[in-house]
């Protein structure tokens, strides 16, 4: 996630840009917004505004962040400067046609001159079990230490996404079998492999649009979207319902201040979303 050049931290768990390590006043909010929500004793805010209270701009990630924590690995496995890192700041762009995710990674990363050098990285999905190492990878840089094999992350050669009928856009291009290893070990959930789509807002934003070209699932595990929380014989059960999976592999996701939380009981909506039908199986 952005965060301030720190020469000593590499990697996706730090300080947003945008906050102050002393943070003088955590509470602060817009004065006009101070002003508009009265004085907090709830008598004199127009209705509904009582039941919210003012939040500093400069910690909102903390509210829209929680997307799964990721690791990164870019570089080449060929030439030996594949290089694993965390992030906490992505996002969905588009569906398919092609399938589209936003990433932040900034010049303070390693992996941002691999990507720059190589245009093609692995997107990591770690399960929960594995969060003290994901969190200890963010805590140093790959120029300073051999990430892999210090954190016992075995790196693994990326196959051609062509050669894949299940993944991949099925072009098989030359250009576009990716360099970058899959992030290897029974407690990764899913390896995506992309490709740089768009640099446009590299510069001003180090935000970098990469296009995904193949996706592989941990083959222990029985999804139906992803991580879930069913057990059986709960069939008829929305909340958390359905048959036991072959095995439960939870999802981390960063509050913005180095707490974490874990997914917890599935709510299946999928007969309600009636506008979204396209996207369900």
């Amino acid at each position: 996630m952005p965060r301030k050049r720190d020469p000593k931290n590499e990697g996706g768990i730090g300080l947003p840009l945008n906050e102050s390590e002393s943070d003088p006043d955590p509470d602060r909010a817009p004065k006009k917004f101070k002003s508009a929500l009265g004085s907090g004793s709830g008598d004199d805010l127009p209705s509904g505004l009582d039941q919210f209270r003012p939040y500093p701009i400069h910690k909102v990630n903390r509210l829209l962040e929680p997307g799964p924590v990721l690791l990164v690995a870019t570089g080449s496995l060929a030439n030996k400067t594949h290089n694993i890192m965390t992030m906490g700041f992505h996002m969905m762009i588009q569906h398919e046609g092609p399938t589209l995710v936003g990433a932040c990674i900034g010049p303070w990363d390693k992996s941002y001159d691999n990507l720059k050098k190589t245009g093609e990285c692995v997107l990591a999905v770690p399960a929960v079990e594995m969060l003290e190492k994901v969190v200890d990878i963010g805590n140093c840089s790959g120029e300073d230490v051999d990430k892999w094999e210090t954190f016992g992350i075995s790196p693994v050669p990326a196959p051609d996404p062509a050669l894949d009928s299940g993944s991949g856009d099925g072009k098989g291009a030359q250009e576009e079998r990716a360099q970058a290893p899959l992030v290897g070990g029974e407690g990764v959930i899913a390896n995506i492999q992309c490709t740089v789509q768009d640099q446009a807002l590299v510069a001003r934003y180090n935000l970098w649009v990469l296009r995904v070209i193949g996706a592989w699932i941990n083959k222990d595990m029985d999804l139906e979207y992803g991580q879930g929380n069913q057990m059986p014989g709960d069939d008829s059960d929305s909340v958390g319902g359905g048959k036991l999976r072959k095995r439960e592999m939870k999802m981390a996701h960063h509050r913005g201040d180095g707490r974490f939380v874990v997914d917890g009981k599935e709510v299946d909506m999928r007969d309600r979303m009636v506008k979204w039908k396209e996207f369900q199986d």
